[in-house]
């Protein structure tokens, strides 16, 4: 039994491990609101976009009865790892087919009903993108500070259709800290697809840190080139540059147009206002995720005193996909990390 001294005790303990563990929250994160909706039955194969093998013709194969865990990456340095086979079907499908295009193939594939099975493959709904999946969902294991300490997750989903995109990252916390001090971080970003890629329309950020939350919200006029932008309720009519990106958008249109070595600047928003932000484009190098050992690009944002920077590392064998996403603070310092967990795509 506890007495009351030690119940005091006890209990100044625990508010010390929480403020600890709040502390390491004290940085920004990327990304999204409550539970993440649950993610939609899928099934699609990645293929790699140089160097592969001319498939053979496409035959039927029977689904697994149970989803199948994500196959890790071969872990050599000679190969580059395998790309996994993502499957999630309740009844037997049809093999997707390969279509070969001049960016190299497009896997074809259709999300699979109750009681249904896929039994024609259907073209892309437009020609005006790469190869790239069309629906997909991609998972984060969250972890702040230099000791790299758990404490949420995060969840992106993007949607390209027809002329139109969708994109979505949501950051819940765990553990102690969703007891005692939860966190919510949404952002969401939609609007056109166009030859040169993505054309953010409209894009919200919403954040929680305990009792507090504010939201910012972009909307952007092309024609006018005007954006009306900031904190609610404060908002302000500014100039919209040519290529305008948000925090969201911005590695996607990298994972569909991949950017040469180099230093890339674009303008940039958070949702509070337009800047013009700078990107270090490195060589490919090998880093360790959940997923296996993976070859990324990473993509490192040029520091400005004061300001908050992040850097994102593309997997070159998983159509780019962002794998990693690494936060600095106002002082250029370390504070956070978000690395892949789990990939689903489809291709309808």
């Amino acid at each position: 039994m506890m007495t009351g001294r030690n119940l005091r005790r006890f209990i100044a303990a625990a508010a010390i491990s929480v403020a600890a563990h709040a502390a390491l929250l004290g940085g920004g994160w990327l990304t999204p609101p409550d539970t993440p909706p649950p993610a939609p039955e899928l099934t699609a194969t990645l293929q790699p976009r140089a160097e592969a093998p001319r498939p053979a013709a496409p035959a039927a194969v029977a689904a697994p009865a149970a989803p199948a865990p994500l196959t890790r990456p071969a872990t050599t340095e000679a190969a580059a790892p395998a790309l996994p086979t993502i499957t999630e079907a309740a009844t037997p499908a049809a093999a997707p087919a390969v279509i070969e295009t001049p960016a190299g193939p497009v896997v074809v594939a259709s999300a699979a009903t109750s009681n249904q099975a896929v039994t024609e493959a259907t073209p892309p709904p437009t020609q005006l993108l790469p190869s790239f999946p069309r629906k997909g969902q991609i998972t984060y294991q969250l972890t702040m500070g230099s000791e790299h300490t758990l404490v949420g997750r995060t969840v992106q989903t993007w949607e390209f259709d027809g002329l139109q995109y969708k994109l979505s990252s949501r950051s819940e916390s765990t553990g102690l800290v969703e007891m005692f001090r939860p966190h919510r971080y949404i952002y969401q970003s939609e609007g056109r697809v166009t030859v040169a890629g993505l054309q953010p329309e409209r894009f919200s950020a919403s954040v929680r840190r305990g009792s507090r939350s504010d939201e910012s919200i972009a909307v952007f006029d092309w024609n006018e080139q005007r954006a009306r932008i900031g904190r609610l309720p404060q908002q302000s009519s500014v100039g919209l540059p040519a290529g305008s990106q948000d925090v969201v958008s911005f590695m996607y249109q990298f994972a569909l147009f991949p950017p040469q070595p180099g230093r890339v600047t674009l303008p940039f928003t958070r949702g509070t206002r337009i800047d013009m932000v700078s990107f270090d484009v490195l060589p490919a190098e090998t880093i360790d995720t959940p997923l296996g050992r993976l070859r990324a690009v990473p993509v490192i944002q040029v520091r400005e005193r004061g300001a908050e920077s992040l850097a994102v590392w593309l997997a070159t064998d998983y159509r780019n996909l962002p794998v990693r996403i690494r936060f600095f603070n106002r002082d250029g310092e370390f504070s956070g990390e978000q690395l892949a967990s789990e990939i689903r795509v489809a291709e309808q």
